[in-house]
């Protein structure tokens, strides 16, 4: 597997996927990802650039997405957000990072989205061909009642290799797992309510599928249809790749009506993919005018309407 583009340490030092540690160290600046503590509104996060070339580094900028999570205050940087991309560029006295130096900037998060899409000064963050492909919507979910209850689904499909399973109850996280399996209770009965229990998967460079969702107690009628994302965008994160954004419909309780569990991205009418955040990234396509079109999915699958991007090429 290539290494990652954003390194995600997890509070217990942990680390997502692993790194090769007879690999040597990437002739570029490098940039990695740490959660330094959470909590179930939000976490503290922090990415260190590292100079791992021979050049002093001018000045630097760190691009990423945080989907579905807001920068409530930061430091050692200069943040700007659109939508839930994020530009960070230097501070004046954290510029220049000569040949072996490195910086740290960091954020409070009201949110757990971490970063994706990770560019540094253009390319990827891990100095490496970046892995831009979501892995595949795992599920459907199955419960097994017999011993208190355990959840389990089909795995996901990724095209570089082993995923993690990030499992939530009622929009709050469980646990993160590497097996398609989470065991929720192995008491007798559960205490009379409804439980909404998602699980997604997260491949190493930290892309995230489509929620797979399923409840414990009837819930939703079925035929719940999603509002459309708004404000479609594209940008070209480095050459050769194009990069479209989109902000997520408000976000309403589960128990209210069936929740968001990704979007759907279509170029000139054939689908390209689905995905669990606000943005996909693609190779560029032929030069010349194409059509974009984003389509949000549910919990119960079902699509909105599409929102559309005309883009000149």
């Amino acid at each position: 597997m290539n290494p990652l583009a954003v390194l995600l340490v997890l509070t217990t030092g942990a680390v997502l996927a692993p790194a090769t540690a007879a690999q040597a160290a990437p002739a570029a600046p490098v940039a990695s990802f740490a959660r330094l503590g959470h909590w179930p509104a939000g976490y503290v996060g922090s990415i260190t650039i590292r100079n791992d070339s021979a050049a002093a580094v001018e000045g630097w900028r760190v691009e990423f997405d945080l989907a579905g999570t807001s920068v409530t205050s930061s430091y050692s940087g200069v943040f700007t957000r659109t939508g839930d991309h994020y530009v960070v560029t230097n501070e004046t006295w954290n510029a220049r990072l000569a040949p072996g130096s490195s910086t740290t900037f960091g954020w409070v998060a009201s949110g757990q989205g971490t970063p994706v899409n990770c560019t540094l000064n253009g390319a990827d963050c891990a100095g490496a061909p970046a892995d831009h492909t979501a892995p595949g919507r795992p599920g459907p979910l199955a419960f097994d009642v017999s011993s208190g209850l355990t959840i389990t689904w089909a795995p996901s499909a990724d095209d570089r290799g082993p995923v993690e399973y990030e499992v939530h109850e009622s929009g709050q996280p469980r646990a993160t797992v590497i097996e398609p399996r989470y065991v929720y209770s192995t008491g007798g009965t559960l205490p009379p309510r409804i439980y909404i229990f998602s699980v997604r998967a997260v491949d190493a460079a930290g892309n995230v599928s489509p929620w797979a969702f399923r409840s414990v107690g009837q819930i939703w009628r079925g035929d719940e249809i999603p509002a459309a994302p708004t404000a479609p965008r594209v940008d070209t994160p480095t050459a050769g790749l194009l990069r479209l954004s989109w902000t997520a419909p408000e976000a309403q309780s589960p128990f209210v009506t069936a929740p968001v569990a990704g979007y759907e991205v279509l170029l000139d009418g054939t689908p390209v993919g689905q995905v669990g955040g606000t943005s996909m990234t693609i190779p560029a396509p032929a030069p010349g005018p194409h059509t974009f079109r984003v389509r949000t999915l549910n919990a119960v699958d079902n699509f909105s309407a599409v929102v559309e991007l005309a883009h000149p090429g």
